[in-house]
C-alpha cells in the first residue's frame, strides 16, 4: 500500500445468523482487500459489523459496498474513510 492511501471503514448491519460475519467478509477477499480490523457486536436480532480495510481505491471500495448491499443477510451498509492509513 502506498502512503496517503485512505483507510476505508464499512459499517454493516446484518441478520443475526451464525455465519453472517463469514458471509460479509467474502466481498473483501474477492478484491484482495487487506483488513486492518473487524469488529462484531451482537444485538437482539442482528449484528453490527465494523470493518477497516486498506489497499483499496474508491472503485474497489464501491464494488465491495454494492456486493454487500446485494447480500440477503445484510440489512444496511455504509462506508467512508479515515484519511491516509499510516505505513506499517
Amino acid at each position: 500500500m502506498s502512503d496517503g492511501a485512505p483507510l476505508f471503514v464499512f459499517q454493516i448491519v446484518a441478520a443475526g445468523e451464525t455465519d453472517a460475519l463469514l458471509r460479509v467478509l467474502g466481498p473483501f477477499a474477492l478484491v484482495a482487500a487487506t483488513l486492518r480490523s473487524a469488529e462484531l457486536t451482537r444485538r437482539d436480532d442482528h449484528v453490527a459489523i465494523r470493518i477497516e480495510a486498506e489497499g483499496l481505491d474508491t472503485q474497489r471500495a464501491q464494488t465491495i459496498l454494492h456486493r454487500l448491499q446485494n447480500m440477503s443477510v445484510v440489512r444496511g451498509v455504509g462506508f467512508g474513510w479515515l484519511g491516509a492509513a499510516s505505513a506499517a
